[in-house]
């Protein structure tokens, strides 16, 4: 049997954390380490509003 790879399982976790950080300034919606940082701690405060 073929060894099972997660390129598509983190391709698409990278594209629904970028899509997420749209809009954001700088690397902030481009890079998926920075962006991913950045929604995680947006997710909170959106709730508050």
């Amino acid at each position: 049997m073929a060894r099972v790879k997660r390129g598509v399982e983190s391709r698409r976790k990278h594209k629904k954390v970028l899509k997420l950080a749209k809009g954001y300034r700088g690397a902030r919606s481009r890079t998926f380490k920075v962006a991913k940082q950045a929604v995680t701690r947006a997710g909170p405060i959106c709730l508050q509003r």
